[in-house]
């Protein structure tokens, strides 16, 4: 039982100072922000902090890790699908991880540093859109479903970018289910075939 304890405590310790990291990173520059300035935002020591991170960049870059994995791992679920034909299942996982910590994302959103990020991710879908086998006639049809994917791809982090922004009203189950619909309709020459 005190091992579940230990943790359960590493695990809020870790989350605290990511936390604290990202309210800190939309007060100023980051390069500006020292171990000092997340332990006493974080409200814990510096050895707890040096147990979990090495450095400041090291916390950044778990954010961005643990995000990345969870959507290859999602994205992994669906590998023997067409996620094209139907992207739902997918989005619905991705609404689910995010709406357990939707501040924290609201948060990391508006860092300077969401941009690179975004991109990131958007790179990850496009990828995982393009490895679908299509059966494309000519090179013009392979050139216009390469643009699909990444029209798609880009709208669909823009998308999320701006719900997280309060620039889309509804939740994100809902908003999972109008990119899905929009994004079926948009592949739809694509699946005749």
């Amino acid at each position: 039982m005190r091992e579940k304890a230990e943790y359960r405590s590493a695990i809020r310790s870790r989350n605290m100072i990511r936390r604290a990291l990202v309210e800190l990173m939309l007060e100023k520059e980051f390069q500006k922000i020292t171990i000092k300035d997340i332990v006493d935002r974080a409200d814990v020591s510096r050895g707890t902090f040096y147990a979990h991170f090495s450095d400041v960049h090291a916390v950044i870059e778990q954010i961005e890790i643990e995000i990345m994995e969870k959507m290859i791992e999602f994205l992994d679920e669906f590998k023997h699908t067409d996620l094209i034909q139907n992207v739902m299942p997918f989005l619905v996982k991705v609404s689910h991880f995010l709406g357990q910590d939707i501040e924290f994302y609201r948060m990391l959103i508006k860092i300077d540093h969401a941009c690179t990020f975004l991109t990131k991710v958007k790179v990850v879908f496009i990828k995982s859109l393009l490895s679908y086998e299509r059966k494309m006639d000519t090179e013009q049809e392979r050139e216009a479903f390469l643009l699909h994917v990444n029209f798609f791809a880009s709208g669909l982090v823009a998308m999320y970018q701006d719900w997280f922004e309060g620039k889309i009203d509804g939740s994100l189950d809902d908003l999972a289910a109008s990119v899905s619909r929009i994004m079926a309709q948009g592949f739809q020459p694509f699946l005749m075939k």
